[in-house]
């Protein structure tokens, strides 16, 4: 679970080259919001695809995706707990409402009432939106409930390049998905990155998980990083951070560069 042990997410990205704060129409007809920031070079260099946690369409991932524009590449965050809507107030910021019960169980509620059926087809509708506005090729950066379904995605949506989790949970409750059932269904590279300290995802997940997949992959554990330590570990994880990063943005650059 996506919990938030404190304030500690560091300093904001400046402003992408261009934003643009949108909708797009998903198959049932459903408004979805989007978030979409792009570098001066617009989508010539692909487009990273950001799937939230259970805290939804936060000011966090738009600031992610401020910054995956830093590295030549057009982002975008779809909101897609959009038919359930947001979440009070006072709990859309996680950094600050922290391991509340109260918040944790709306949080939770809510994320249960979308189902992997539909997560999947509203995806694959944001992938398609990406490449028809011109993005050369579209990967997808999950995290916690992301990543989990980022792993679902890159076996069951067409036209991704590649795809990111971070701590993705890879068992599933009954009627959802699991990362580690569809492993072998996975045919683009892979980039996973976990938390030692994480008791909801054990080592021997993580392994079983990097056994399974037959493709290009890269699964990367950090010994003493908890879950979600991108977001809640600026200070105690630093070196855990810079270094996954370093590894998503050359994997991103990678698979987001087209052949020749």
């Amino acid at each position: 679970m996506c919990t938030a042990p404190g304030d500690d997410v560091g300093p904001p990205a400046p402003a992408a080259v261009r934003e643009e704060e949108r909708t797009i129409r998903a198959g049932d007809g459903a408004d979805l919001r989007e978030f979409l920031a792009l570098p001066a070079t617009g989508f010539r260099r692909g487009a990273v695809l950001i799937i939230h946690d259970i805290w939804g369409y936060t000011d966090f991932y738009k600031d992610l995706a401020r910054r995956i524009t830093r590295q030549g590449h057009a982002a975008a965050l779809v909101d897609f707990f959009g038919r359930q809507g947001d979440l009070p107030e006072s709990m859309r910021a996680p950094e600050r409402t922290g391991t509340k019960p109260d918040a944790m169980a709306r949080a939770v509620q809510r994320a249960q009432q979308l189902s992997d059926e539909r997560f999947l087809a509203d995806l694959q509708t944001a992938v398609d939106d990406l490449l028809t506005r011109g993005a050369a090729r579209v990967a997808v950066w999950g995290f916690c409930m992301g990543g989990r379904l980022a792993d679902v995605g890159a076996a069951r949506v067409s036209g991704l390049a590649g795809v990111v989790a971070y701590y993705g949970h890879l068992q599933a409750e009954p009627g959802r998905l699991s990362p580690l059932q569809l492993a072998s269904e996975i045919k683009i590279p892979v980039l996973g990155i976990f938390g030692g300290a994480d008791p909801g995802i054990p080592a021997e997940q993580v392994a079983a998980f990097r056994d399974a997949l037959h493709t290009d992959k890269e699964i990367v554990t950090y010994p003493n990083a908890p879950h979600g330590f991108l977001r809640y570990g600026a200070t105690d994880h630093r070196a855990a951070i810079d270094d996954a990063l370093g590894r998503t943005y050359r994997f991103l650059s990678r698979v987001l560069t087209p052949p020749g």
